[in-house]
C-alpha cells in the first residue's frame, strides 16, 4: 500500500497548479532530446551523441544525467508562458529557477534565468546577449 501511495505521488502533478497548468504539464509529458542551448551569446548545436534526454512526468522531470527536477509553477495564460522549477539535488539548494517556455510543433523552447535572485526572462533572446545570466534550452519531442 505505502509502495503505490508513494509511486502515485511521484507522478501525479503538483497539487497546487491549477487545471489548466495541469492540462499544459500533459501535454509536455513524454521524451524531449535537448538539441542546442544558447548562453552568453554563443550558441552550442549538440551532436547526435551529446544530446540529452529530458523525460516530462507529471510536474516531474529528469534532465539526463544532471537529475530530477519539479514544476513548481506554470501559468500558460500569460505572454509568454511561464515556468518555474526547483532541481531536487542533495543537497538542495532551495533554488527556483525562473523561466519561460513555448511550444511550437515538436519543438520546446525554453529560456531560464541562471543568476542569484529571481529575475525571469523577458523574452526568448535574452541567453543571446553577452554576459547574460539566462540560458535558451531547444528540445525536440521524441516520436514513439
Amino acid at each position: 500500500m505505502f509502495t503505490a501511495m508513494l509511486v502515485a505521488s511521484l507522478f501525479a502533478p503538483a497539487a497546487d497548479l491549477n487545471e489548466a497548468a495541469q492540462k499544459e504539464l500533459k501535454a509536455l509529458e513524454g521524451d524531449w532530446l535537448l538539441v542546442s542551448w544558447v548562453t552568453n551569446g554563443t550558441e552550442r548545436e549538440l551532436a547526435a551523441d551529446e544530446q540529452i534526454t529530458v523525460t516530462v512526468t507529471g510536474a516531474k522531470f529528469t534532465f539526463g544525467k544532471f537529475g530530477d527536477g519539479q514544476v513548481t509553477a506554470l501559468d500558460p495564460s500569460t505572454s509568454p508562458p511561464i515556468i518555474d522549477f526547483k532541481m531536487l539535488r542533495k543537497p538542495e539548494s532551495g533554488v527556483t529557477n525562473e523561466a519561460i517556455f513555448k511550444v511550437e510543433k515538436h519543438v520546446l523552447t525554453v529560456v531560464v534565468y541562471l543568476g542569484e535572485g529571481s529575475k525571469r526572462p523577458a523574452n526568448f533572446d535574452a541567453a543571446a546577449e553577452k554576459e547574460s545570466q539566462a540560458a535558451k534550452f531547444v528540445l525536440k519531442r521524441v516520436k514513439k
